[in-house]
């Protein structure tokens, strides 16, 4: 591996003068597609070259620039754009003052530099992850990824079997350092001489900005002007910009639209400013409003928007803590300006009015950056109302007018020192040799700096709140949360099928256990009461619908040795619910299926191996083998599950297989599978709107065979009700003609209840 002493080589052996050239593009591999087979595809390949940095190689699109930042240490690493980037971002990046969203592209830096993150480690924000840093300890590199439509381009990039499972695997949410700044701060400010020299002109209404040897305080209100920029300068270029008439800075947090790669900021850096005297202005940038860009949207349900601004504010929070910015000081949304339409003014004040009661239950301010004639307009519709309105009001209007005033805001509204007004869009100004790119803002509003402030005391939200995942297997997952509520003793999940009809309660959980909260139960909606020590409701979230979700049942597929094996599956909250199927082992395909469609939203999906995988099964130990089983719906959503793939024989007669009577229980299948001729499992699913505590029975020969004790299987949830045979039972089973045993089957759980003429049969 070629160093040139402590660089990092960007690929194996190559000349010094060549090393771009011949090493970001290790070989290009442009895909070969014949006439004929170009007309029957769509859409053709993508060309690919292979990138290598220290031998960590990446097959990316050949129409993606690649830049090298050691030989260009002033290239902007932002990641609203496809490129790749190899090296450590430069302290000093050339960027455009406005970056916005995010698209597919990818870092690559040394792992010694990786104490600098480009992005913020927080976990997973609103709408999902668009964003993940993965170290590669055998290269020692760190790759950051972010993607936006096409996250498949990202793992089929990096090479990685699942981007969730890598995602997962590497999230975490950032340290607070909020502790390690103030204390920073205190020190800095014992320092001699650290006070910046500059002239400060008066704002509009005649305020002047504090004095250059004044270090900023958390939620302090600054008068004067400042600048926001796409990427943190470094700290020579704030040193140089002392001489600039600005002292507040808007800075990027985070979010899952933030463009630019963030490497000068860190809690050092914001401890160091704020000592200096600089006002920082956190801006989150987070799901946007549909039609405002290219990004990852809002929804345009205001409930669902509600949960996704609840989301974001406990992100930005976990994103300024990170930095060094703690409680009593604002954080502002960007909103950029979108189409004033009624679906999008109720989408983004729901936003917004989370974004803002979380924050102030988190102890922080609340700001809001928008376009004067979209999202500023929305809000000042509210003023004087119910609506709960943020604490600042970041107005942008390019007027090049240095005052906070604007047409579209009464004087009245947001006039105690409330107001940030971006006057100017993105241009060069250059100080003692530093040219940064920025837009202008005239400020006179709370800002932010190291530490914690004591602006605002946090205080618990009106109610829980309430994160709701499904799981692959059926399961859901349940995060309540109720910052700084006394006294709640345990959680009570309540769930139904309407908002209104929140009828079944799962068993109570004490409130120290590890959430999330499993439940095997599928419901519409989902809610959450925090009780108190005797049992009281202290208070209930607001309903959460359960996100649609595939689910594969069970752990075995089994197959016979001649005809179609079946996998239970369930589409819950899909309509209409057609899947296909593939069954692989390895990386050997076995059976792929057309499209199936399940009237019921549950059922089997068939398959069928052929014979060489039939006689390859036969040989296994056991005739059982791993596979995955993958099924994906007509949107394109897909599961994928480890199941054990078991064969069985069975010959004639055949008895007879009918569904009886049924309500509130059915059986999905009518052959049941036993192990040994002794404990087998009966498929069914539970229709009603409380869980169902059944009893299973079987009768065969007017004796009874089998029956369970009880089992619970959730409501709407598809599984198995296991049951022993009888030592007659077993008999029979073993000596049945054709491995075949007919039996008349019961599910009684109360109220609810099934009856079918099942058949047993037994597997090795």
């Amino acid at each position: 591996m070629y160093r040139s002493q402590s660089n990092h080589s960007l690929r194996a052996g190559g000349s010094a003068t060549s090393r771009l050239l011949a090493a970001v593009v290790a070989a290009m591999a442009l895909v070969p597609v014949s006439p004929a087979a170009a007309a029957a595809s769509s859409p053709r390949p993508r060309p690919v070259r292979t990138v290598v940095y220290d031998g960590y190689r990446m097959a990316v699109p050949a129409s993606w620039p690649v830049f090298d930042l050691a030989a260009s240490p002033r290239t902007c690493v932002r990641f609203n754009r496809h490129a790749v980037y190899l090296g450590v971002p430069g302290n000093d990046q050339l960027c455009q003052s406005s970056g916005v969203g995010r698209t597919e592209a990818i870092l690559v830096s040394p792992l010694v530099a990786a104490a600098r993150a480009a992005l913020p480690a927080s976990a997973a924000g609103p709408g999902g992850q668009s964003q993940m840093r993965l170290v590669d300890a055998a290269h020692r590199v760190v790759v950051v990824a972010t993607w936006d439509r096409d996250p498949g381009l990202i793992r089929r990039a990096l090479g990685l079997r699942s981007l969730a499972a890598a995602v997962r695997a590497a999230d975490r949410r950032p340290a607070s350092e909020v502790a390690y700044a103030q204390a920073r701060v205190r020190a800095l400010r014992r320092r001699p001489g650290l006070a910046r020299a500059a002239s400060y002109p008066r704002s509009s209404g005649g305020a002047t900005a504090p004095p250059a040897s004044a270090p900023a305080t958390p939620g302090a209100v600054y008068t004067g002007p400042g600048f926001d920029a796409c990427s943190t300068p470094s700290t020579a270029a704030m040193t140089a910009w002392g001489s600039s008439p600005y002292r507040a800075i808007g800075v990027y947090i985070g979010g899952a639209n933030m463009a630019c790669a963030q490497q000068n900021l860190n809690a050092t850096w914001v401890s160091q400013e704020s000592a200096a005297g600089w006002h920082l202005i956190p801006i989150y940038v987070g799901l946007q409003v549909p039609g405002a860009c290219s990004c990852s949207p809002i929804s345009t349900s205001p409930a669902t928007a509600g949960t996704e601004g609840t989301a974001a504010a406990q992100n930005a929070v976990a994103d300024a803590q990170a930095v060094g910015i703690g409680t009593g000081n604002p954080i502002y949304l960007d909103l950029e300006g979108y189409p004033r339409t009624s679906a999008n003014t109720a989408a983004a004040l729901a936003f917004e009015a989370a974004w803002t009661s979380q924050l102030h239950a988190e102890g922080y301010y609340s700001g809001i950056y928008s376009s004067a004639n979209s999202g500023i307009a929305d809000l000042v519709s509210q003023y004087g109302t119910a609506y709960t309105e943020p604490d600042e009001l970041w107005i942008a209007r390019w007027n090049d007018q240095q005052t906070t005033a604007d047409p579209n805001v009464p004087p009245a509204e947001w006039a105690d020192h409330q107001r940030l007004h971006q006057y100017s869009g993105a241009h060069n100004e250059t100080y003692q040799g530093r040219q940064l790119n920025i837009d202008g803002d005239w400020i006179d509003a709370t800002t932010a700096a190291a530490g914690t402030g004591s602006g605002i005391a946090p205080a618990p939200a009106p109610a829980p709140s309430l994160t709701v995942k499904a799981g692959p297997d059926g399961s859901v997952s349940l995060s309540p949360s109720w910052p700084y509520e006394p006294g709640i003793a345990a959680w009570r999940p309540v769930g139904g099928p309407s908002p209104s009809a929140l009828g079944f309660a799962a068993p109570t959980v004490p409130a120290g256990s590890q959430l999330p909260i499993v439940l095997v139960d599928q419901l519409p909606y989902w809610a959450i009461q925090a009780l108190g020590s005797s049992g009281q409701v202290l208070g209930t979230s607001a309903p959460v619908a359960e996100p649609s979700e595939l689910t594969i049942f069970g752990a075995s597929a089994f197959v016979p040795r001649k005809g179609l094996a079946g996998v239970p599956v369930s589409c819950f909250a899909i309509s209409p619910c057609t899947v296909t199927t593939t069954v692989s082992s390895g990386r050997r395909t076995l059976a792929t299926t057309g499209p199936e469609h399940l009237g019921a939203g549950r059922g089997l999906v068939f398959f069928k191996l052929s014979p060489a995988d039939q006689a390859l099964l036969a040989k296994s130990a056991g005739r059982q083998t791993p596979i995955a089983v993958t099924v994906r719906d007509q949107t394109g959503d897909s599961v994928t599950r480890p199941l054990t793939l078991t064969s069985f024989e069975t010959g004639d007669p055949n008895p007879p297989r009918r569904a009886a009577r049924s309500s509130g229980l059915q059986f999905i299948g009518l052959t049941e599978f036993v192990s040994h001729g002794w404990v087998g499992g009966v498929l069914a699913s539970c229709n009603a709107n409380v869980a169902c505590d059944t009893t299973t029975t079987l009768v065969a020969g007017h004796r009874t065979i089998a029956r369970s004790a009880p089992q619970m299987l959730g409501a709407g949830e598809v599984g198995y009700l296991f049951f022993t045979l009888t030592r007659y039972g077993h008999g029979l089973l073993m000596h049945a003609p054709g491995n075949q045993l007919g039996t008349y089957a019961t599910l009684n759980a109360g109220g609810a209840f099934a009856r079918a003429h099942v058949v047993l049969v037994a597997f090795p």
